[in-house]
């Protein structure tokens, strides 16, 4: 009977990878324990080996982006013959087992003759930046354009757009020593001080980089047009903070920022917690936006900070305080009413992470309080299998506020999570060729 050639699981980070060469040509022997193709993977080239004597059959070319899972190939006994030439997700059998030409496709380019070598990372955060791969000379083995590559140029075109914009947001550290790295991003009308109270808590074995989003804080008062452009803004400051990777941990709308980072891929989100994250659902509570951001004094704010919480008692003088001198600023009132108005129109949340959300590889949770009557608990149903839910009770849209320490535990537990991750990745590394 044939025997499969399954195309292994290399990566933590993502499900596909591509098939850099085929190590030993179709029709040729080969005996258990010999190399028959190379993966490209960011971290490195691994060899995948045979596990039965026979003769190979190619059902995929070298170039081509592969799922975990896929048939590739099979190793045919002595007289067998191969079973229909598709791979399990039902493409059409590679040109080389058909004999058939083999011209570029856009998994495998062509310019001034050589074949294009990337990673799928690569190659999507090529896509999404309008990067051309040609003009690139790769780092990896046989010249493989890997993400490292495109992070300079990444990091540029953030540089000429911030030029261009004058917008650099507000970043500050709260804690500046540690192992590991988080970055924190807050919810709609907040900025990066409601992670003090988390860190009252606490303290992380990592260092703390709170980010104030556009429109918010200390930040440009601009209204980026989408999560997209929002990510860009983020990215940028990152970059100029040497943070290139990070466990996330985002609230409300700034969960929904988060989400969108770590599937964007730009920035390494090695662990990502999402509090209360818009973007789950169409609904919001339209009464409370419009209220909470035409408020200015202590007397009509706090009705609506109750709002916010399951218990009011949570709620303390400074931070009633906090909240009035910020609304002191009409040019951040003005903006938080246009950031409002664009994100949550008409009480609807106008973006969706649900897709970032399936697509996400690393470890991945959601903090909801089951009474929030900001967001509906109710958002939190059917989530994609490989994200973790913690519905607290008694609990309302700021879960960080209310129960601070269960917070403050479970970030920690991301932050393991991302450093068993990296340590797996590093094993990974010094197991197969660099």
């Amino acid at each position: 009977m044939p025997v499969a050639i399954v195309f292994p699981k290399v990566s933590l980070e993502t499900d596909v990878g591509t098939i850099a060469r085929w190590l030993k040509d179709n029709g040729a022997a080969v005996a258990p324990g010999e190399a028959l193709f190379e993966i490209d993977n960011d971290k490195a080239a691994v060899e995948v080996e045979a596990t039965a004597p026979g003769t190979v059959v190619h059902l995929r070319k070298a170039g081509d982006e592969v799922r975990v899972g896929d048939v590739v190939g099979h190793i045919l006994a002595a007289g067998e013959q191969p079973p229909a030439l598709t791979s399990t997700t039902g493409t059409e059998p590679s040109a080389e087992t058909t004999g058939g030409p083999q011209p570029p496709t856009n998994k495998q380019a062509s310019h001034g003759g050589s074949r294009i070598v990337a990673t799928p990372l690569a190659r999507r955060l090529a896509e999404q930046s309008a990067i051309d791969l040609s003009a690139i000379q790769g780092s990896g083995p046989r010249g493989r354009i890997q993400k490292k590559d495109l992070i300079g140029l990444a990091k540029a075109s953030g540089a000429a757009q911030k030029a261009a914009t004058g917008a650099r947001l507000n970043a500050v550290w709260l804690q500046k020593e540690g192992a590991g790295t988080i970055v924190a991003l807050h919810g709609f009308a907040s900025d990066h001080n409601a992670w003090r109270t988390l860190l009252a808590a606490g303290r992380p074995d990592a260092r703390f980089l709170a980010v104030d989003l556009p429109g918010h804080g200390g930040s440009p008062r601009t209204v980026p047009a989408d999560l997209d452009l929002v990510c860009d803004m983020v990215e940028g400051v990152l970059a100029e903070q040497g943070v290139d990777s990070a466990t996330v941990v985002g609230h409300s709308f700034g969960a929904a920022v988060a989400a969108r980072l770590a599937s964007r891929g730009f920035l390494s989100v090695r662990s990502l917690l999402m509090i209360s994250p818009a973007g789950l659902g169409p609904e919001i509570r339209e009464e409370f936006l419009k209220g909470f951001v035409a408020a200015r004094q202590a007397s009509s704010l706090l009705p609506w900070l109750r709002e916010l919480v399951f218990d009011p008692g949570v709620l303390s003088q400074a931070f009633l305080r906090s909240v009035e001198e910020q609304r002191r600023d009409e040019g951040l009132s003005a903006s938080l009413r246009a950031f409002a108005e664009l994100h949550f129109c008409d009480g609807t949340q106008t973006f969706s992470i649900r897709p970032d959300l399936e697509r996400l590889r690393m470890p991945a949770r959601i903090i909801f309080g089951i009474q929030d009557r900001i967001i509906p608990f109710s958002h939190c149903h059917a989530l994609p299998g490989r994200i973790g839910l913690h519905a607290f009770q008694r609990c309302g849209h700021l879960p960080f506020l209310e129960q601070p320490d269960m917070t403050m535990s479970i970030l920690e537990e991301m932050l393991a999570l991302a450093n068993a991750s990296d340590t797996a990745s590093l094993g990974e590394r010094t197991r197969h060729v660099a």
